[in-house]
């Protein structure tokens, strides 16, 4: 398991200040990224596709994957989701974005909070092995806000651009420190359907905490979707993108978005699966599952993710209004 993950586990035991902020960052290939919370999941929608969402996200997590894709936002939204993670930590986000003049402006919110331990302090002469408790307790968080415009040029609106500015924070007990990031991307929909993307993220600062600093995990992503595949009530989109974090490998993901839509008026129903080839950490299992329902403009989302080093599996619920329905286009 990658070792801000493994923060809970150390608190619970002796060393809390000294492993705690030893852990801040991750280490990947020998290198030491800070800020963990900027590689993990972010949307619902997002994580039941392998991530694998650049090239179709068309709602306000766009602040998060790709801000050229906020061009897509038609009306005013807001939404939301929430995973029980690993080591006993809960991983969260919010955004809410609205169009104006010519493309979309956004707000996001990501949170992983790491609860709370005993404090333990390291026993006299114990070479660092035993712990003496405090009767005190500390807690963790990363947190990550961000703010993105994206701007729609062209005739008929197919090339995207756009950029996001974000603050990230990390605290450990009374250990605390900050960085500022950047986030550029561009899109570009074709005539025939196909869709393309690409962004480059979390360019910024590095992030201090006590004695420890490391830079952010700059990532690059690339992806491509498919047109379509339709019948009178369903559709089926086939999606792939490749991304890479600084240090990391670079992974792979295809993915599959299926949507059944009834009847005018009446609920949209999706089917979402998505398979990540290399770089997905080596406790997390390559494929996801997931779904959602949206019944006028509510929208509830459902992401399945299992973790194969640890036995166990997290769940990811998201709740989303829009003020443009996307089952009537009203």
């Amino acid at each position: 398991m990658k070792r801000p993950l493994l923060f809970a586990a150390c608190v619970a035991v002796a060393m809390i200040l000294p492993s705690a902020v030893g852990a801040f960052a991750q280490t990947t290939n020998g290198e030491s990224r800070a800020a963990i919370l900027l590689t993990l999941p972010s949307s619902t929608r997002g994580l039941a596709l392998g991530e694998a969402w650049g090239a179709i996200v068309d709602d306000e997590s766009a602040v998060f994957y790709n801000p050229a894709q906020l061009a897509r936002v038609r009306g005013a939204s807001v939404g939301g989701s929430i995973q029980r993670y690993v080591a006993q930590t809960t991983l969260g986000a919010a955004a809410f974005a609205m169009p104006l003049r010519r493309g979309t402006v956004a707000f996001g919110l990501q949170l992983l909070d790491y609860g709370s331990a005993d404090e333990y302090v390291i026993a006299d002469g114990s070479g660092g092995q035993l712990g003496n408790a405090t009767g005190a307790s500390v807690t963790a968080q990363d947190i990550a806000l961000t703010a993105a415009y994206g701007l729609a040029l062209g005739d008929r609106h197919a090339f995207r651009v756009g950029a996001a500015t974000k603050y990230v924070r990390q605290t450990v007990a009374n250990y605390s420190g900050s960085a500022a990031a950047v986030d550029i991307g561009v899109a570009y929909t074709f005539v025939r359907g196909w869709d393309v993307a690409a962004t480059v993220q979390h360019l910024g600062s590095d992030l201090r905490l006590a004695a420890v600093s490391a830079p952010l995990p700059w990532t690059w992503r690339a992806s491509v979707a498919a047109p379509a595949v339709r019948t009178q009530a369903f559709s089926l989109r086939p999606i792939a993108e490749v991304r890479q974090p600084s240090g990391g490998t670079t992974a792979g993901a295809v993915a599959a978005e299926g949507v059944w839509h009834p009847s005018v008026g009446g609920p949209v129903v999706a089917a979402r699966v998505g398979f990540t080839f290399m770089g997905n950490g080596e406790d997390r299992s390559p494929l996801t599952l997931g779904g959602g329902v949206t019944l006028g403009r509510i929208s509830v989302d459902y992401a399945y993710e299992s973790f194969d080093a640890l036995g166990g599996a997290t769940h990811r619920v998201g709740l989303r209004f829009a003020a443009v329905s996307r089952a009537t286009g009203q």
